[in-house]
């Protein structure tokens, strides 16, 4: 106990006949991959039962249905290894292992479902930020995380599975498959971080990440500490140079377009504090016109921090506003710009901040 506290086992078998040819010439089957992982499991936590075992690592959206014998043979419509295992598909298969493992041995030797995503659209993941079209298409392409009503549009969008919705198919995947295995996303990453784009794209991830309830995630080539794409992190994790942080506990709230203006919010569990994170996806500016349900008589204040391509040098600590006796408030949203609120339930005319539920109607 005490030693380390993650374990993957490997990572992204699907391709190790390609990437390691030179030691693993040979695709990889479904009952390989269970075996490995009975053998590794358990005998990491054997050696310390506090371990966390992550797996299992998979590159991406062909990977989580079909196996590497499956990829080498290239007949897609009969896949020889998934039909051997009663044509389900490989994320569902191997849950479905690791639940019997538990239930035979009385060990959970999987924790985390682990997988990798990255957008499959050109010049987006990896990639600077690009043309115009191709900053358009990465800010769009977040989509594929959450909503069952975004086509991927990349090649994706020709599988059985257009619509990745890739979390909330994740946690459907553990309940149906082994309830109480936590998520994880070990590899992302939207690209553009040397660019205002970028740090919107990882703004609106690090947001969707927490409101679709992701566990863990972990970004694949970070930007330099420097870059936009730092200053998204920071956003969340050091808005105010000292240390302060967006909200831990998760708070309801919706954007009539969450297309352009993208919302978060959460409650502080430290101290109370109200954060709402507002993403302007747009190039021009925005008025967004804030309704707070079940509001407290009265006026309240917000501190405003914010991130925008103004000045991609620092987060700027703007004016307060102030929301009105009827609960609802104005602002002007810089155009390419992370906009953080700061509510503090101390005030005795803020709102009933455990019902704090804001939405932008504009």
């Amino acid at each position: 106990a005490g030693g380390v506290r993650y374990y993957a086992l490997d990572n992204e078998p699907f391709l190790w006949n390609y990437t390691h040819r030179d030691v693993r010439p040979e695709p990889v089957g479904y009952d390989e991959l269970r075996d490995k992982a009975y053998t590794y499991g358990a005998a990491i936590k054997s050696a310390d039962a506090g371990a966390k075992v992550f797996g299992p690592a998979l590159w991406g959206a062909t990977a989580y249905y079909y196996s590497g014998i499956d990829a080498a043979s290239g007949n897609w419509d009969n896949p020889p290894d998934r039909l051997a295992h009663g044509d389900v598909p490989l994320v569902d298969w191997y849950l479905q292992q690791m639940r019997q493992y538990e239930q035979q041995n009385g060990t959970r030797i999987l924790d985390y479902l682990d997988l990798h995503y990255y957008p499959q659209n050109s010049g987006v993941a990896l990639q600077t930020a690009g043309d115009l079209a191709t900053q358009q298409m990465r800010l769009r392409a977040t989509r594929s995380l959450w909503d069952a009503t975004y086509t991927d549009e990349s090649w994706i969008a020709n599988t059985t599975e257009p619509v990745m919705r890739l979390i909330p198919r994740m946690r459907d995947w553990v309940n149906q498959n082994y309830p109480g295995t936590k998520t994880a996303v070990t590899e992302y990453n939207y690209g553009g971080l040397e660019h205002i784009n970028g740090a919107l794209a990882q703004a609106d991830v690090l947001g969707i990440f927490g409101r679709e309830n992701l566990d863990l995630a972990t970004l694949w080539d970070p930007p330099t500490i420097n870059q936009p794409g730092a200053f998204a992190f920071r956003m969340y994790r050091n808005y105010d140079g000292n240390g302060a942080v967006f909200g831990d506990q998760y708070l309801r709230s919706t954007s009539q377009n969450q297309g352009q203006l993208a919302v978060y919010s959460a409650k502080r569990s430290s101290d109370g504090m109200v954060t709402v994170m507002v993403v302007n996806k747009s190039m021009a500016s925005v008025q967004g016109d804030f309704t707070f349900v079940n509001y407290a008589a009265g006026l309240s204040s917000a501190e405003i921090y914010q991130y925008s391509a103004d000045d991609l040098r620092t987060i700027r600590h703007e004016n307060s506003i102030v929301i009105n006796q009827h609960g609802t408030a104005s602002y002007v949203f810089r155009a390419n710009s992370i906009t953080l609120f700061v509510f503090d339930p101390t005030d005795s005319n803020a709102p009933i901040y455990d019902l704090f539920l804001p939405s932008i109607t504009k």
